[in-house]
């Protein structure tokens, strides 16, 4: 006999299996329309972190000038 427990997760398990495949249509997708033939080349780029010095902190943008972000402070260039 099967468990009302067992089904919702069987379907749960379905539902998210479902979900991260059409996210990654979309993904793919997206992608396609906006670079044409070399999408692939832009699906497969991993992501850049924001760039850090120890000395000097994050590179931000604030108010319009260019600068660097450490302790809550922002110091331009």
């Amino acid at each position: 006999m099967i468990s009302e427990r067992s089904l919702s997760w069987y379907s749960d398990a379905k539902a998210r299996r479902q979900e991260a495949e059409q996210e990654k249509s979309n993904k793919e997708r997206d992608a396609r329309m906006k670079h044409g033939k070399r999408y692939k080349e832009f699906m497969n780029k991993k992501p850049e972190t924001p760039r850090y010095d120890k000395s000097k902190g994050v590179r931000a943008l604030h108010k319009g000038q260019w600068g660097y972000m450490k302790d809550k402070k922002f110091t331009p260039d």
